[in-house]
């Protein structure tokens, strides 16, 4: 699919994909902080900062992935690659960078709103942090696979299957820590959208890497001949 002379615009999806999972890796330390209770209380002026200190980084990467976005999209301005094709991987991109986005939505919300997250729901935030870590890895490698060995994502498309089997696994733990939200009767309503939405937009980023898994597919079928 993709010859030599435009294995430029995989170094530079790669270098993408790179900050982008680098700012997951910020996102999964500020969670595990944040969700260990490191943080004592709204008054401990040191572990706020470390908090901050986390976000920071969040924030830094973040950019640096808008920033490898823009330079693939000055490549494409170039000409390289079918308008079609552009078009596909301006779409996946996209979508990658939204995963950085999210990261940093919910690490500075979490940190400047002060969220409080109830102990017996941790766990399984942190699992389906962990879990969403493990299917990036999968995609990263779908990806490079269709850059570098495109026969072969036609022949066996059960690393795509794999992402999507994953992201069940995650549904889930959303759907399990949802209901045990909304059966806790000790918490009021307000505090029970507030988790439901910071779960619903922790596990928005697996939902992101399923559709990037199926534009892929798209992507094989479309090109298959």
């Amino acid at each position: 699919m993709f010859r030599r002379t435009e294995q430029k615009i995989w170094s530079l999806v790669d270098d993408h994909l790179g900050f982008v999972y680098g700012c997951f890796c910020a996102f999964e330390v500020f969670m595990g902080d944040f969700l260990d209770g490191k943080r004592k209380s709204a008054e401990s002026q040191s572990s706020t900062a470390v908090l901050l200190l986390h976000y920071r980084k969040i924030d830094e990467l973040e950019g640096k992935a808008d920033h490898a976005r823009r330079k693939i999209i000055d490549a494409f301005l170039e000409g390289q690659l079918l308008p079609s094709t552009r078009k596909e991987l301006l779409e996946i991109t996209a979508r990658m960078d939204k995963i950085a986005n999210i990261c940093q939505d919910i690490a500075c919300k979490l940190v400047y709103e002060n969220v409080d997250i109830p102990a017996e729901y941790r766990a399984n935030l942190l699992e389906i942090t962990r879990l969403t870590k493990e299917q990036y890895a999968m995609l990263k490698r779908a990806l490079k696979i269709l850059f570098d060995d495109f026969d072969r994502i036609i022949k066996d498309r059960s690393i795509l299957d794999d992402i999507k089997k994953k992201e069940s696994e995650i549904d889930t733990l959303e759907d399990d820590t949802t209901i045990a939200i909304f059966a806790n009767e000790e918490l009021d309503l307000a505090h029970k959208i507030q988790l439901k939405y910071f779960l619903d937009k922790l596990a928005d980023i697996s939902d992101l890497m399923e559709d990037i898994a199926d534009q892929i597919q798209v992507i094989v079928v479309l090109r298959k001949v």
